[in-house]
């Protein structure tokens, strides 16, 4: 496990000269006067340009004056996001002209807006009160009586509150232009704009969240913020990295009085941007769910209040010397995996993987050692996009998201060829037209990126491993495409072509053959052309961590279980590390029940394996811990908890800190360690190629940790006036940020927890801390990579199961995608009816009716598991022969073999019909009960003083 080290893309772009009042400023020639403006660091207000959606000079709100010379007294009101910048141009931000433009423009924008700050989700962090302050303006003019709009029910997590809206326009350009949503748009008649939805109901997009960022006021909130809420400046918040897939996107969490309130985008150039998908932002709701494990079971203790280290000793020197699986995943930091595999032995370690994800694995590892995966900002360079079989709008919705903004580089392209720059947004898509940069889709089901392809090539696995068989042979035997009669080559030829090609696949197709018939492509093209760009998705936040720990003694969940059951193995128990082992069959999972073994299980809520286990420990999940994920490109993310856990909850290193004392005394790493940083140096004595040393800027430079609240915070008196008028001391901790809002200001942060500036309070401050606008932050740390060519890959493969003919393909949408999301009742509410798709042939062959209630009957491929469902029946005509793919509520994404569909009975439809309403009725009283459990909660805060293990008080 060696690391490397990638500094940020220092490419110097073209500086020029500006004066701006008098003084000259280096501006980049690649920018428009307003980023150029505010790259200096300077204020200038502004309502609907983004950084990442560009210019259209909607709100006349950056309004300066520019003079032709040094000479010229008089000027002319220039509007700065639709102005180039050019060497030696001369601009006032400060002249009276532009400061009572400024100002009017506010006036008349707040002639119709509410003025309801005070209850406003959005006070306090509102771009709208920053830039009224910015420009001055203090005055209500307008008495008359104000337009008024009746809000829509936009579903679960967006609230709309029109009469607050300044028609900057950013939404419908978020919402449409740049994320391709299609049931949000603007409406309006006479002087009345309205932007939302035809009718009422879920916003479909998966990018819905980011209304509430992009919107300067408080049209869109969080409404599960909104349900539990607290004033930004109240809120303690912590720099995360998102748990629900591999793409590694920064958060920042955000709680107070103990329970998580919100998820919010943070900063980052290479991966996320400003954006983040709707899941990594709501998906969070699970650790403060009902089911969290809070007590520990199978242990003696004396007070039912407090659990001791000497207890959980007691309970754990029975197994000394004993022989344990571990069993790992890939939902938990890194260093538990590794500390887990290191207490049992690498022969006696499973990753948590099925028999055909262990291929999965030893595939991408190999892939990993050849090939470097691009960032999101290299996506979004890209001029050919091939998709193999991967819905990444569900699997990875933030990377499909880079994809959309790729396909718009021919618009990009065309529109330079006539002087007009990228960032002149409403020109470029004018002069561009319908012209798309080429993707194509080799897919066995429909996707939302199927509008912007130009080619969707819907067969199933076999067809499309054949194809790719075919690409191979055509680009290693250098043949002569244009002589090769095949539709398909136009994708090869343009792929041949382009000069910044992408390719990328995925787990979710759970084909280890068209896996490796991918791999296999991308090889042999990789050699044609050196520019091609490459990347595996694989499915959780630390899948690519696990591939960093796999070797040749790695054990499948086949041969775990095999060892647990077989009478001769020396195995005494297995060691669960948050792994629910939803990948098991249900006849494994009944050896599982009927074993004599012994189960301990290390997990944050309540599943499946903690209700057999005998001892089950209460991890602390992502937002109560330390820790590191690695992600798809395999760099090494940290994340910090936004609060210490309530005891007996722990971090799960902490738990096998503990484990390894009573288990595994003689093991070299079974030594007192009190902080993350103490347990990374014990690894790194232990074994030189350990690749996270926490040497951070901090310690180094001896500047105090960073505060995980910003100064405005109510006092901690006031946090527990209900309890005591004394005030509470602070959350001792070890690390780079304090429980307090007392610490370093986010100048020192390299990563921050929350964004805040003098004079602006939203989250546009973060331009503040970047080199230029849309740049790298100003403190951005070198980031750090695995390099995985040093690590010895897997000689002896395993075989792949002999594969079946994939009948019926799973259609898997993001907020049922993963166990842990799952346990937000509002996840489960977005789910209305199981639904498949055929082709109208296949409908009439096998005497269906089109949108009538059908009963599926599907056979597993590996154990020939039978289950059944009632699904309604929808028509594809994409759908080539006799493909069929589904969503379908708790149906295992698996190869299944058969598939019989027939006509369903009105019992079968109302038992189903009955089963559905009762699932969202629990969903909604679940909801319910979790608000109804947090407001009580906070009047009874649970402060620690120290942020340590048990015993530290």
């Amino acid at each position: 496990m060696e690391l490397t080290k990638m500094s940020a893309d220092n490419n110097t772009p073209t500086m020029v000269t500006v004066y701006i009042d008098d003084l000259p400023y280096q501006v980049s020639s690649d920018d428009n006067l307003l980023a150029g403006v505010l790259s200096q660091k300077l204020n200038l207000p502004y309502f609907c340009w983004h950084p990442s959606m560009g210019s259209v000079g909607a709100c006349r709100q950056c309004a300066v004056t520019q003079y032709q010379d040094e000479n010229d007294q008089r000027g002319r009101l220039v509007m700065a996001c639709t102005t180039p910048v050019t060497d030696g141009m001369r601009i006032s931000l400060k002249d009276s002209q532009s400061e009572v433009f400024r100002e009017q423009v506010i006036s008349a924008m707040m002639t119709n807006h509410p003025h309801d700050c005070p209850v406003c989700a959005e006070g306090g962090e509102c771009h709208l009160q920053d830039m009224t302050v910015m420009t001055g303006h203090s005055t209500r003019e307008y008495k008359g009586d104000k337009r008024t709009f009746v809000n829509q029910h936009l579903g679960e997590f967006v609230g709309h509150e029109m009469n607050r809206c300044i028609t900057c326009y950013r939404c419908v350009r978020f919402y449409k232009d740049y994320a391709g949503g299609t049931d949000f748009g603007v409406y309006g008649t006479s002087n009345k704009v309205c932007f939302g939805r035809q009718e009422e109901g879920q916003l479909e997009s998966v990018f819905s969240g980011n209304l509430i960022e992009v919107c300067p006021t408080g049209v869109f909130t969080n409404k599960l913020f909104s349900a539990h809420y607290t004033r930004k400046w109240d809120l303690q918040s912590a720099p995360s990295i998102c748990a629900f897939c591999s793409v590694g996107c920064n958060t920042s969490v955000g709680e107070r009085y103990g329970s998580v309130r919100r998820v919010m985008n943070r900063y980052n150039y290479d991966l996320n941007g400003y954006f983040l998908c709707d899941k990594g932002r709501f998906g969070i709701g699970f650790v403060n769910g009902l089911i969290r494990l809070r007590k520990a079971k199978g242990i003696s203790q004396q007070s039912p209040e407090k659990l001791t280290r000497l207890e959980v000793s007691k309970a754990l020197v029975h197994y000394k010397g004993k022989n344990f699986i571990g069993v790992g995943s890939a939902r938990a930091s890194f260093e538990a995996n590794y500390y887990l595999q290191q207490l049992v032995g690498k022969s006696h370690f499973s990753l948590g993987y099925s028999h055909n994800e262990m291929v999965f694995a030893e595939l991408h590892q190999q892939f990993l050692i050849h090939h470097k995966a691009p960032s999101i900002a290299e996506i979004e360079q890209s001029d050919f996009v091939l998709i193999i079989d991967e819905d990444i709008t569900q699997t990875a919705p933030r990377i499909a998201l880079a994809v959309r903004q790729a396909l718009r580089n021919a618009s990009i392209e065309k529109a330079d060829k006539l002087g007009v720059p990228s960032w002149q947004d409403s020109a470029v898509r004018t002069i561009g037209g319908s012209a798309l940069s080429p993707l194509f889709l080799l897919q066995s089901k429909a996707t939302k990126l199927d509008d912007v392809a130009e080619a969707v090539l819907m067969q199933n696995t076999q067809d499309s491993i054949e194809l790719l068989h075919l690409f191979s042979t055509l680009i290693q035997n250098n043949h002569e495409l244009a002589k090769v009669s095949d539709d398909n080559v136009a994708l090869l030829n343009k792929l041949l072509t382009a000069k910044k090609p992408l390719i990328i696949s995925g787990w979710s197709h759970q084909s280890p053959a068209l896996f490796n018939a991918s791999i296999e492509f991308m090889t042999v093209l990789s050699r044609a052309k050196k520019n091609l760009r490459s990347l595996l998705l694989p499915p959780e936040a630390n899948s690519v961590g696990q591939l960093a720990l796999m070797d040749e003694s790695s054990l499948s969940i086949e041969q775990v279980i095999y060892k647990l059951t077989d009478n001769d193995s020396d195995i005494d128990g297995i060691i669960l590390l948050e792994n629910e082992l939803e990948v098991m069959n249900q006849s494994q999972l009944n050896c599982l029940k009927e074993t004599d073994k012994t189960i301990i299980c290390l997990d944050h809520s309540d599943n499946q394996i903690t209700a057999l286990a005998d001892i089950v420990f209460p991890a602390a999940p992502i937002t109560e811990s330390d820790g590191h994920f690695v992600n798809y490109q395999g760099q090494i993310q940290a994340f910090y908890q936004v609060h210490p856990c309530v005891l007996p909850v722990q971090e799960n290193w902490r738990w096998l800190t503990l484990i390894a004392k009573a288990m595994y005394p003689k093991h070299a790493l079974s030594q007192e360690v009190h902080s993350l940083t103490e347990l990374h140096q014990l690894f790194h004595q232990h074994d030189d190629n350990w690749p996270i040393t926490k040497s951070t800027a901090y310690q180094a430079n001896a500047i105090k940790p960073i505060a995980r609240e910003p100064h405005r915070a109510s006092g901690r008196t006031a946090k527990m006036a209900n309890i005591s008028v004394h005030e509470a001391k602070v959350s001792q901790s070890e690390g780079d940020y304090r429980f307090s809002m007392e610490g370093s200001d986010l100048n020192h942060a390299t990563e921050m927890p929350f964004t805040w500036s003098p004079g602006w309070n939203s989250n546009q401050s973060i331009h503040q801390y970047q080199q230029k606008v849309a740049g790298h932050l100003t403190h951005q740390a070198d980031a750090l990579f695995f390099d995985f060519s040093q690590i010895k890959a897997v000689i002896e493969r395993r075989a792949p199961l002999s594969e079946h003919q994939q009948c019926f393909h799973p259609q898997i949408p993001w907020h049922r995608s993963g166990w842990q999301s799952g346990l937000n009742p509002e996840f489960a509410l977005l789910h209305k009816v199981n639904k498949i798709f055929m082709s109208s042939t296949e409908i009439a062959k096998r005497q269906l009716v089109e949108n009538h209630w059908v009963s599926v009957d599907l056979t597993a491929a590996s154990t020939g598991e039978k289950r059944q469902y009632i699904a309604q029946l929808l028509l594809d005509e994409n759908l080539l022969g006799d493909l069929i793919y589904g969503d379908i509520d708790q149906l295992p994404n698996q190869i299944y073999s058969k598939v019989a569909v027939s006509i369903a009975s009105a019992h079968q439809v109302e038992k189903y019909q009955n089963q559905c309403q009762h699932l969202q009725q629990k969903a909604t009283q679940d909801k319910a009960l979790i608000l109804e459990k947090l407001k009580a909660q906070d009047a009874y805060i649970p402060i620690r003083l120290v942020s340590g293990g048990l015993d530290n008080a």
